[in-house]
């Protein structure tokens, strides 16, 4: 079966809580990366046959995709949610 061991867990949660201090939604959009990941690695895994790490895909997307909605899409979509143009 497959398996994934505590270490892995305290990266994502570490990440998530991060996300998480900042703003819901990216909290929201590290959570659907990281899960993206896994998938991702679960396919690989399938794919290959052979023993994975299960980090590095979830961690990079989730990494990437924290910084691209914290520096990129909530400074933007805040004003604009202010002038009740997106919700």
């Amino acid at each position: 079966g497959v398996k994934l061991g505590l270490g892995d867990f305290v990266f994502y949660s570490v990440l998530m809580g991060r996300a998480a201090v900042y703003d819901f939604t990216t909290a929201v959009t590290c959570f659907l990366a990281i899960t993206t990941g896994l998938v991702l690695t679960l396919f690989c895994l399938s794919l290959f046959r052979k023993a994975l790490p299960a980090l590095p895909i979830s961690i990079f997307l989730g990494i990437a995709t924290y910084a691209v909605t914290r520096f990129a899409l909530v400074p933007y979509a805040k004003p604009l949610q202010q002038q009740m143009l997106f919700f």
